[in-house]
């Protein structure tokens, strides 16, 4: 194979080079070896966890290196005893979890069980499509925490059933189970659920209507009071119109790219506060505020 003289690439050529070289070569190269350590003291009925580790045999990072945070700690015994060499007391405040990206939320749904390869990738898209989601960090939105509440109780809302039928179908796959057996058993399964939601159908539908409506909305109109929601011209551009149209006539244009969010905040000229791409800003452009 007929390879380019590697010193006529220029300075970014060369580190991307480099970083396939290394990326190559790592999945070539034997898995590293950390060691986890985790120590949990008691000091006057208090308990303290202590964690660390370090890396044994660093393997394919020696080719393609990572920073890491390292932190030894000593081996410690059940029972023994440990001198306290100083105590420091630091006000924090606890942070909530990254919210899921389309990767990590591939990742969790294959530890899950949930879903295939193939399937994966399309059951987010929908997730998108259907509104249920906004956003690269996947925001859930109003539709979504109405689904969630209106079918929690229920176990077509929890992983555990349909990683089962994955399952099921895998062994329909490997010819250790009949597929009949396995159509039968999830026409059960789903119809008993079917049967219980029938059971709340009003309920249901009323909480996902006021969600949709709520979603819609990402503030009052300052002059009439009535919700104030994004709209589409005949050329497709959004903008943000009143409900109370043809008698109020309020609209304010909108930034044609970035999710837009609402913030629940007025302005001090009386126009919703939404968020854009991370940034906050007032949707009325005649504002000096």
């Amino acid at each position: 194979v007929d390879v380019p003289p590697i010193d006529k690439l220029n300075r970014d050529q060369k580190r991307i080079y480099d970083l396939i070289v290394r990326r190559f070569l790592a999945t070539l190269t034997k898995d590293s070896i950390v060691e986890f350590r985790k120590g949990i003291l008691e000091i006057n009925g208090e308990r303290f966890v202590a964690e660390g580790k370090i890396t044994i045999e660093k393997n394919w990072k020696e080719i393609y290196p990572v920073r890491e945070d390292e932190r030894e700690i000593p081996k410690l015994k059940v029972g023994e005893g440990v001198e306290v060499v100083a105590i420091r007391l630091v006000r924090k405040e606890t942070k909530p979890p990254k919210r899921f990206s389309q990767g990590t939320l591939i990742t969790e749904m294959e530890k899950l069980g949930l879903g295939t390869k193939s399937t994966r990738h399309e059951i987010i898209k929908k997730l998108y499509s259907r509104k249920y989601v906004i956003g690269p960090s996947l925001v859930p939105t109003e539709s979504a925490f109405a689904v969630i509440d209106a079918i929690k109780s229920y176990d077509i809302s929890k992983p555990d059933m349909t990683a089962h039928l994955e399952r099921e179908m895998d062994k329909i796959a490997e010819g250790v189970k009949d597929r009949d057996e396995v159509v039968e058993e999830s026409r059960k399964m789903l119809a008993d659920v079917l049967k219980s939601l029938r059971m709340e159908e009003d309920n249901i539908r009323k909480s996902l209507r006021e969600a949709v409506k709520t979603q819609a909305s990402i503030g009052k109109c300052p002059k009439c009071g009535k919700d104030l929601v994004i709209r589409y011209s005949s050329n497709k551009k959004r903008f943000v119109g009143c409900t109370g149209y043809p008698r109020c006539k309020v609209t304010y244009p909108l930034p044609q790219k970035g999710y837009i969010e609402k913030t629940g905040k007025v302005c001090k000229c009386g126009a919703p506060i939404v968020k854009v791409n991370g940034k906050e800003i007032c949707i009325n452009p005649d504002c000096k505020g």
